[in-house]
């Protein structure tokens, strides 16, 4: 089952304790599971004192006052006060951890996505600078600032580089979203209404333009040197493209069927008459909207490329250090 954040309303399993893109706790777990612990062993408990201490606490105030029948009914509410102050201190005992748990920001979407925001604009500055000294240096300058030159240039090779791959981390985190997006659509596909059928096919033509956006995007990288490591990383990524493409085209199949079914039902043998998609035709279509499979291999490349980042900048700064010395 699929829950969606309250917070940013990115879907995710009823099984996640934290939304996967902006980090909050997803509360209808947390609730849940303080509501299990407190069914059992702690709830008795409460049920158990309340009683002991509801009638004592009756006879001391009200002895003097009611007959047996109003000393019954004083009890009674004096017991559901008792008992109800006890079940919720032990509720807020069990709750209190989750509320309180801070979750790190850049395991999450949203803080990667701020991370690469950071790095493209650092890596912007960093080519700026070196196209400046590069436009003061002319072609008949000396062998000496000809060198410079040279390594200006394949500094700029590297910033670009890196430019480019971080703008794909940023594409990646993009098309994760829109998975997300139509997701709801496929795994809760057999209980759809209609309204919803409509909103699952507004939501994977949006997809479809987004896709074609995003390849166009790509096709600015193109003439681009990556490092070996690299270089099958935009492949890989156009596969993707291609993969989320094909099975929204078959969710979107599946929905048209659905609603094919219901407007002839009762008129004609539709499953005689029309092929309908069955679950195990988009069994691929559900691998590809996995995505917790499609954040580990996000998260993988996203890692490695602050790795190299780092450590570029690392030397950078020993460079310097060095030549002010």
């Amino acid at each position: 089952m699929l829950i969606q954040c309250a917070r940013c309303g990115f879907y995710v399993s009823s099984f996640e304790k934290k939304c996967l893109n902006c980090g909050r706790s997803i509360s209808s777990k947390k609730i849940t599971a303080g509501y299990m612990q407190i069914a059992g062993k702690p709830a008795l408990f409460a049920l158990f004192f309340s009683l002991l201490l509801a009638l004592p606490v009756t006879i001391f105030l009200f002895g003097g006052f009611y007959n047996l029948f109003q000393l019954l009914i004083t009890g009674l509410s004096v017991y559901l006060i008792i008992f109800a102050f006890l079940f919720r201190l032990e509720f807020k005992k069990h709750d209190a951890p989750e509320q309180e748990k801070i979750y790190n920001p850049l395991s999450t979407l949203d803080g990667k996505a701020r991370l690469i925001e950071k790095r493209i604009g650092e890596l912007s500055k960093r080519g700026q600078k070196i196209d400046s000294v590069l436009d003061k240096i002319k072609e008949t300058d000396s062998p000496q600032l000809q060198d410079v030159r040279a390594r200006l240039l394949s500094a700029r090779e590297v910033v670009i580089s890196q430019f480019a791959r971080y703008e794909l981390q940023k594409q990646k985190i993009e098309l994760v979203r829109l998975q997300n997006s139509v997701s709801p659509y496929l795994f809760e596909l057999h209980r759809l209404g209609e309204a919803e059928m409509e909103n699952g096919l507004a939501s994977i033509e949006t997809t479809a333009r987004e896709i074609n956006r995003m390849r166009q995007n790509l096709t600015r990288y193109d003439a681009i040197e990556f490092p070996p490591r690299a270089v099958p990383e935009k492949e890989n990524f156009l596969a993707q493209l291609a993969e989320t493409e094909n099975s929204c085209e078959k969710l979107r199949e599946a929905l048209l069927a659905k609603q094919a079914m219901r407007a002839l039902q009762d008129i004609q043998p539709l499953e005689e008459s029309l092929h309908l998609p069955v679950a195990k035709d988009l069994a691929h279509t559900a691998e590809t909207f996995n995505i917790q499979s499609t954040l580990t291999d996000f998260s993988e490349s996203f890692d490695e490329l602050e790795r190299e980042y780092k450590r570029l900048k690392a030397e950078d700064e020993a460079s310097r250090k060095f030549m002010d010395e």
